[in-house]
């Protein structure tokens, strides 16, 4: 539970209105366990899936921008 605290107070400090998953058990980290992404490996990484249930974006730096323009697509094209 300390670990979802923190989650939740760097998506309060950073001004984050989309839902973050907290992946309690390991259940979905599991399903989608990748090869590592990056090199440097660093956590938190930042991965979107889109509607088609694909992984759309991946990234070890935290890019508001980029991340909320991609979801703005996908609402856009709806």
């Amino acid at each position: 539970m300390d670990s979802e605290n923190n989650l939740n107070r760097f998506r309060d400090t950073l001004g984050i209105t989309f839902p973050i998953l907290y992946d309690e058990t390991g259940e979905v980290h599991a399903q989608w366990l990748q090869d590592v992404a990056f090199s440097s490996a660093a956590f938190p990484q930042d991965w979107l899936v889109d509607p088609d249930g694909l992984i759309a974006y991946a990234n070890n730096t935290y890019e508001p921008d980029e991340i909320r323009a991609l979801i703005d697509s996908w609402i856009n094209a709806e």
